[in-house]
């Protein structure tokens, strides 16, 4: 009986049932409640139907608990009650759209764009000197796995590069809200341009966290913008956005493998494109079984108070330097793939304990149970947090989303560009946005 209780899939199932019971009450899966259950949910689930790695239910049983805590503090700021149809509530909502909010986050998200793509150049420009290069196809091909080499040897980019490439995570996060909000067809396609310099990034660098948390970004402001209009009725599974979620893992899947075949490719042959099956699932799902093997075996850890959840603001500020990759230690994985990536909850846990963690989770909860609550007048400061939260949730099988300098600077550029406008109101289809 003890063993059957230790299996991993009773854990999992209690996420299901945590998802579910969120979704009926809440009535929509973009509830933060049930959001954040169903991303867990899906994650594990697949983590256990499609790899063999070991999982502890150890693990997976407290990650249940930090779910439950995000829930309790939903709970907490929003109630028990489902969100209000009332048909006469719904038409004082009826509102025309002007174009103000719409129209100033495309601008801000065109010019960020053109700031990050200008880095990009100076960046390949940089590369090609910096290891005496020509430009030809190869050669270029090739600086992937050079700058990967310099990165793990301690190297990084100059500021005047670091400083500019930064500024896409602000346009992808302000190009996501332009999307939800736009009316013209050209509008709703050039909100895609940012991901233009961010796939430059990520080539010339190998590297896939930063068109990773790109997407990231730009869904959460696409998710926030949905939820608030529909007054926390919008559905995530109609079939449109199913196939471009669909389409999504498909491209994701297909630039994992080209990095990973740029990070090998040293020049003066052919490029092959290799896909590593092993190293593939380890990317995907390694993070669950590095983290529960990490809590099934650590003692209890010294409170970081912060060093890991807000890495990078801790190695800006010269508190703790940030380390590639956040943690030195790696976790050998089923089939000897070693992985640092351990989740958002070990950097919680490592910086507040597993009490403080649960502490975080309801704090998280019930910001972003307020930020989700319907009201008449929407401020532009809840919509920008609800993105937030969202961003977390998405971000959270890999890491915090607080350990990147250029993530909080999307969302402190966002609520300069959207959120200081005393006196001024702009609305989105469902209900009026106020700044």
């Amino acid at each position: 009986m003890a063993e059957l209780f230790s299996s991993p899939w009773f854990p999992t199932a209690a996420l299901i049932a945590l998802a579910l019971v969120a979704r009926k009450i809440r009535g929509s899966w973009l509830s933060p409640a049930a959001f954040v259950a169903l991303i867990w949910a899906v994650y594990v689930g697949g983590c256990l139907l499609l790899t063999d790695y070991e999982v502890y239910s150890a693990g997976l049983w407290l990650i249940v608990l930090l779910i439950f805590s995000v829930q309790f503090g939903t709970v907490l700021s929003q109630g028990l009650g489902p969100n209000s149809n009332d048909p006469s509530e719904a038409e004082t909502h009826a509102v025309s759209t002007p174009l103000t909010w719409s129209d100033r986050s495309f601008t801000f998200s065109i010019l960020f764009t053109i700031t990050a793509m200008a880095g990009s150049v100076y960046l390949l420009i940089f590369s090609l000197e910096k290891f005496s290069l020509g430009l030809s196809l190869v050669e270029v091909l090739s600086l992937g796995h050079l700058w990967s080499v310099a990165r793990y040897a301690g190297e990084v980019e100059p500021w005047p590069v670091r400083l500019t490439i930064m500024w896409v995570y602000p346009a992808v996060l302000l190009a996501g809200i332009s999307f939800a909000t736009a009316h013209r067809r050209l509008l709703k396609y050039l909100s895609f341009a940012p991901l233009v310099p961010a796939a430059l990034i990520g080539t010339l660098f190998a590297v896939r966290a930063g068109l990773v948390f790109s997407a990231v970004c730009w869904l959460s402001g696409f998710f926030a913008v949905r939820y608030c209009e529909s007054r926390g009725k919008y559905d995530l599974f109609q079939k449109r956005l199913v196939v471009s979620m669909m389409a999504l893992v498909v491209c994701a899947f297909a630039f994992f493998v080209a990095i990973d075949t740029l990070r090998v490719f040293e020049g003066g042959e052919d490029v092959t494109a290799r896909i590593d099956a092993p190293r593939i699932y380890k990317y995907f799902f390694g993070a669950v079984p590095a983290f529960s093997s990490w809590f099934h075996s650590t003692h209890a850890p010294e409170a970081g108070l912060g060093a890991y959840t807000f890495a990078g603001a801790f190695d800006l500020l010269g508190i703790k330097q940030r380390q590639l990759g956040i943690y030195e230690g790696f976790s050998t994985l089923s089939g000897g793939e070693e992985t640092n990536i351990y989740t958002l909850f070990r950097s919680l846990i490592e910086d507040f304990t597993p009490a403080g963690a649960c502490l975080f989770g309801v704090a998280l909860g019930a910001a972003a149970g307020s930020a989700a609550r319907p009201r008449s007048a929407v401020p532009a400061s809840a919509v920008l947090a609800l993105a937030g939260c969202y961003a977390l949730i998405l971000c959270s099988p890999l890491g915090s989303l607080f350990a990147y300098n250029g993530l909080i600077l999307a969302w402190v550029v966002a609520i300069v560009v959207l959120g200081f406008r005393p006196h001024q109101r702009t609305f989105i289809a469902g209900a009026p946005l106020v700044a």
